[in-house]
């Protein structure tokens, strides 16, 4: 049962940065409202002002 626990932590800990990073996309009418599509993944505008250190 441990090691069952140990592999689902592990696999978690693998796949975690990649769905956090956000949906893949062409252009940004594949995004959400207020979205815009970067580097081929849709980011918020508060995701592209924390990218590009934009704040005032």
């Amino acid at each position: 049962m441990n090691i069952l626990t140990l592999f689902i932590f592990c696999l978690l800990a693998i796949t975690s940065p990649v769905i956090a990073r956000g949906r893949r996309c062409h252009s940004s009418t594949q995004c959400d409202y207020e979205s815009v599509c970067y580097e081929g993944y849709c980011y918020t505008i508060d995701e592209m002002f924390d990218k590009f250190d934009a704040k005032k």
